[in-house]
């Protein structure tokens, strides 16, 4: 079987790319399979077969927003906060505010060797 052939296969099975960008598979193992078994193959059917289960659309209420707010420890996040902005004042330490340590480049004429 060509690689043509197979390419016509995929795009008349949409089901089979999906199955790959989901990770359940390989264009690499559908190739081998379509290789082997041919279009007609049971095989394919685990994936033509699972259709797109409907997402579950949540509707929270802001009461709910506010109960979750409630459970929050106040002191933990503080504690993380402040680990943060210990965190970001050493590594402004570290990294210098200016370049002015950097000497100026200063081209050297054509014609000077060694320094002449």
């Amino acid at each position: 079987m060509s690689k043509e052939k197979f390419k016509e296969f995929i795009k008349t099975k949409p089901e089979l790319a999906k199955a790959v960008f989901d990770g359940k598979t390989t264009f690499q193992k559908l190739y081998e399979t379509y290789d082997i078994y041919g279009e007609s193959s049971d095989i394919f059917n685990q994936y033509l077969n699972n259709k797109a289960e409907p997402k579950v659309v949540n509707n929270t209420s802001f009461a709910e927003i506010a109960n979750m707010f409630k459970n929050i420890d106040l002191d933990t996040v503080q504690k993380g906060v402040n680990g943060l902005q210990k965190a970001i004042g050493l590594v402004q330490e570290i990294v210098p505010k200016n370049n002015n340590n950097i000497p100026n480049y200063e081209e050297r004429p054509i014609n000077k060797y060694y320094e002449d």
